[in-house]
């Protein structure tokens, strides 16, 4: 009995072993959403699944595949029993139609090259066939005319062969210049194809034999990216134009070719995991912990490098965001979860953070950060559609928690508009294609119409110039990000800005560029200037004048501004202060005077001051 029931169980279990077949699995990209920092990729495949358990290998994708980041669904009735990861280093990543082209242009200049020498071969030959033909008329001699005609002849022909010979030497260094800008291309290209590929092996389970949809999805670390502004302003008079483009790159090892593009101003990894303060414990040993012999750390303005850490597993976490906080700088960390980011100053932050984990900050007052992440189970809010336009539409939108005002837009491209808590997404409805080449490629999105308010500004102790400033209110609601603004001004280029957008006031505002029809000239006026002695103190006296033209042909508002000295000693008082028409900081001196000029008017302000101080001090007073 037992027998006959080992015998039913070896059956059983080795037609379940039959049952399993491998399929190599043809996937093709359809979806990639691109993040600040980071993608996700969604692949599709249509398989025809046998009845009962099948093995699908999603074979040749990326090598920087997050493990942690893969899902697959499918339709009909199929369980997917599992899913598993690992890297396939038998099986490289496959040469792009870019290195394939470039290997056929390195042929045909290797052609061209050998075809220009080969000609320099036979006029070669060809000359040392003339020169060994020199002697001519034998023991008779030669007439005079033949031999003027034979002289004519070599004299012809060599200069011809000579002349060729180096257009040809010419030709040649320049297919040879072309060859190695093409074998540096390649090389460059080349690093990618030795990498090896990642295999995605998914176990399935059909009660029948059918065909089926499989969506895969990973995130993928190298891509990303930024947000880049055109303003346009016609005249002080109009609203201005405020075009919104993202620079996308990508270095994940796989083209994206005709693919729906989304665009997330977030990063997947913060979550909504909220910090928790520690009880705050007063002791008498506190003040002498924090007066410890044990010299602090001074901030360290360069380069931070270290490793980051799954603590949950206790193995390296590729693929991790490593950003300096307020700014767009940021590294990924790489296969082994080492990363090496530059500071741009001493007092910066850094902010660790990864899809399923808690965020981390850190000071970046060290040369070396390793950081240990943990998970974080906490779930994102469900995402709510706010607008949607086409192309040439200008719809409205209105976003929650924010101000009603609701800004002039216009789509350049159809899309879609959804937000959620952490992020505004641009579901770009155009298929897009953007090679694994590492180039930034500019993809337009939004213009905006912005009531913008314009004044003039001057500082005339440090520039002469007076500056256009727009001054964007609500900004907010434009969904901007941190990004590099081209200016334009008439049609003209004025230069570049810099969206800082780590400000919480409700108004933006730009410097658009100088003008050079409001003339500025600020003097010293020395002939007032006095330096007298009254007892024991030394009073120094200031005058300067300040003129402003507009050579306009209309009205301007400008704000100049100036500073008198501050006394932080009670030996040095500034006196007799004259600011005639002007608002002044006490506690900063700056001195402010907001004017309305007319075409073709002049103004000329005053600043005065008067310093006194001990007479045997030195004190520069200017």
């Amino acid at each position: 009995m037992k027998k006959a029931l080992y015998s039913i169980v070896g059956i059983f279990l080795f037609s379940t072993v039959l049952a399993t077949n491998q399929k190599e699995v043809s996937s093709t990209i359809k979806e990639v959403t691109v993040y600040q920092a980071g993608a996700q990729i969604m692949r599709e495949a249509n398989v025809k699944i046998d009845r009962g358990v099948s093995e699908l290998h999603f074979k040749g994708l990326p090598e920087g595949i997050i493990n942690k980041s893969i899902q697959v669904s499918a339709e009909q009735s199929i369980t997917i029993v599992s899913v598993v990861h690992s890297i396939d280093y038998l099986n490289k990543q496959k040469s792009t139609e870019e290195i394939i082209a470039l290997e056929k242009r390195r042929e045909i200049l290797r052609d061209s090259i050998s075809i220009q020498r080969n000609i320099q071969k036979v006029l070669q030959q060809e000359k040392e066939m003339i020169l060994s033909n020199r002697t001519i008329g034998g023991e008779n001699g030669v007439m005079a005319a033949d031999l003027e005609k034979m002289a004519s002849f070599f004299r012809n022909r060599l200069t011809e062969i000579e002349g060729r010979n180096y257009s040809i030497t010419l030709k040649i260094r320049t297919l040879q210049k072309e060859m190695i800008s093409v074998s540096q291309q390649l090389m460059e290209l080349n690093a990618q194809i030795d990498k090896p590929t990642s295999l995605v092996k998914v176990k399935v389970s059909s009660y029948a034999a059918i065909s089926s949809k499989f969506e895969l999805r990973y995130f993928i670390a190298d891509a990303g990216w930024q947000a880049l502004y055109d303003i346009r302003i016609e005249d002080v008079n109009s609203s201005l134009g405020l075009f919104y483009k993202a620079q996308v790159n990508q270095n994940t090892g796989e083209d994206w070719k005709d693919v729906l593009l989304t665009l997330s101003t977030g990063n997947p990894s913060i979550s909504n995991y909220k910090p928790e303060l520690s009880p705050y414990l007063l002791t008498f040993n506190n003040y002498y912990a924090q007066h410890s012999t044990t010299p602090t750390p001074s901030p360290y303005s360069g380069t931070v490098s270290g490793r980051v850490i799954d603590a949950d597993e206790n193995l390296p976490l590729p693929g991790a965001s490593v950003m300096v906080k307020g700014t767009n700088i940021g590294v990924a960390t790489d296969i082994d979860g080492n990363y090496s980011i530059k500071l741009p100053s001493p007092n910066s932050t850094l902010v660790f953070s990864f899809i399923g984990m808690k965020s981390q900050e850190h000071p970046g007052n060290t040369s070396v950060r390793n950081v240990r992440m943990e998970s974080d189970n906490v779930a994102l809010d469900e995402v709510i559609v706010t607008g949607y336009g086409v192309a040439g539409s200008t719809p409205g939108m209105r976003i929650r928690g924010m101000s009603s005002y609701t800004p002039e837009k216009k789509v350049n491209i159809p899309m879609s508009i959804e937000k959620s808590q952490v992020a505004t997404e641009f579901k770009i409805e155009l298929p897009y294609s953007i090679p694994s080449d590492n180039q930034v490629y500019d993809v337009s999105i939004l213009e905006y119409r912005v009531p913008a308010e314009y004044k003039y500004a001057s500082v005339p102790k440090l520039s002469t110039d007076a500056y256009l400033m727009a001054s964007i209110p609500n900004w907010q609601v434009y969904e901007l990000l941190n990004g590099d603004v081209n200016l334009f001004f008439k049609g003209i280029y004025q230069g570049k800005t810099y969206f800082d957008l780590s400000t919480i006031e409700d108004t933006l505002t730009v410097s658009v560029g100088r003008d050079r029809d409001i003339q500025i000239k600020r003097e010293s006026m020395k002939e007032f200037a006095r330096s007298s002695l009254i007892g024991s103190s030394r009073r120094e006296q200031r005058i300067w004048e300040i003129s402003v033209k507009n050579n306009k042909s209309l009205a301007v508002a400008i704000d100049i501004e100036d500073q008198i000295p501050v006394s932080k000693l009670s030996d040095i008082k500034i006196e007799q202060i004259e600011t005639l028409g002007a608002t002044v900081d006490e506690a900063t001196g700056k001195v402010k005077w907001s004017l309305n000029i007319q075409p073709g008017e002049s103004r000329k302000l005053t600043l005065k001051y008067t310093v006194k101080y001990p007479k045997d001090r030195k004190l520069l007073v200017e």
